[in-house]
């Protein structure tokens, strides 16, 4: 029981940290204290999805204004590289205010997209360029709209409100080539165990976590009924000053006086008495064979002179 306890919090300890470490960003960690307010995780986070999305926008932009097909997606692309240069300039401007440290090349992902988009030609190009930038767009406007309704720090508040405006308009421009496969964009994440549309994917997690809480409590019930056995004093009378204390204060029993022999009547006592005196007799003679000796050493004697 102990090593299931042991087991159960181990794994309960790793999904934490697995969950964590998935949904966090190098360098997010902590809050610090600066003249704006404080600076936490999901600041720093922000900063750091902008920054890779300019990375990759602005020369991806730069590039579609000039090998695109579509008029609308070559004033599309113009515009992304226009304006992620200036969202750019911002977000390095607050991450040095704000002591936090940028990337400074796309991720892999990123670069991906970027050599998909550089090898497709034609009307695919114009399609390839238009999804993966609506995509890209998509995912990070919500990080933009959640960090603007709850950070605490003034600096970080006006950065995202720049943000959100700029991304969506991007967004914009990009629907209005009529390019976007909406039916291939991923889709929203599931609002959580009670909205009816889960899944079994959604379950994992939870029920990780559930089982590792279940041995937990297992083993601590195993733990505490073991010891409680040890401690269980054993039946031959109390051992505590409480026990003592009860036990005087109950009745005290009443030892039995030694039971008398029943005296005899005056009769009866003579009768005894004179049995007594016979088997006395009778047992001194028995076992002192002297006075016989006596006796008969007299008998043998000569008679007496007269």
């Amino acid at each position: 029981m102990r090593w299931t306890l042991v087991l159960a919090l181990l794994g309960a300890v790793t999904v934490s940290v697995v969950q964590s470490w998935a949904s966090a960003a190098p360098g997010t960690g902590g809050w610090t204290q600066t003249q704006w307010g404080p600076v936490g995780p999901a600041d720093r986070d922000l900063l750091v999805k902008v920054r890779q999305a300019g990375l990759w926008e602005l020369p991806t932009g730069q590039q579609a204004e000039q090998q695109a097909t579509n008029p609308q997606v070559k004033e599309a692309g113009k515009h992304l590289a226009i304006e992620h240069a200036e969202l750019d300039a911002q977000v390095r401007q607050v991450a040095d205010q704000l002591g936090v440290q940028l990337p400074t090349k796309a991720t892999d992902q990123q670069v991906g997209w970027m050599n998909e988009i550089s090898s497709s030609t034609g009307t695919d190009y114009d399609k390839v360029f238009v999804q993966r930038v609506r995509q890209a767009h998509g995912n990070v406007l919500p990080v933009i709209s959640e960090v603007r309704v709850s950070t605490r720090n003034t600096l970080i508040r006006q950065f995202a409100e720049t943000a959100d405006t700029t991304v969506t308009r991007h967004i914009g421009y990009l629907e209005a080539t009529g390019l976007v496969d909406y039916s291939s964009l991923p889709e929203a994440p599931s609002p959580g165990l009670l909205s009816g549309g889960t899944s079994w994917m959604d379950m994992i997690v939870p029920a990780l976590v559930f089982l590792a809480a279940a041995g937990a409590a297992i083993g601590l019930i195993a733990s505490l009924r073991r010891s409680r056995k040890k401690d269980t004093p054993a039946k031959g009378g109390p051992t505590t000053g409480r026990d003592l204390a009860n036990l005087h204060s109950g009745p005290i029993p009443m030892i039995p006086a030694p039971r008398r022999e029943r005296q005899p009547v005056p009769e009866q006592y003579e009768q005894l008495e004179e049995s007594r005196s016979r088997a006395s007799r009778h047992s001194y003679r028995n076992t002192n064979p002297l006075p016989r000796r006596a006796a008969s050493a007299a008998s043998h004697r000569s008679p007496t002179r007269g």
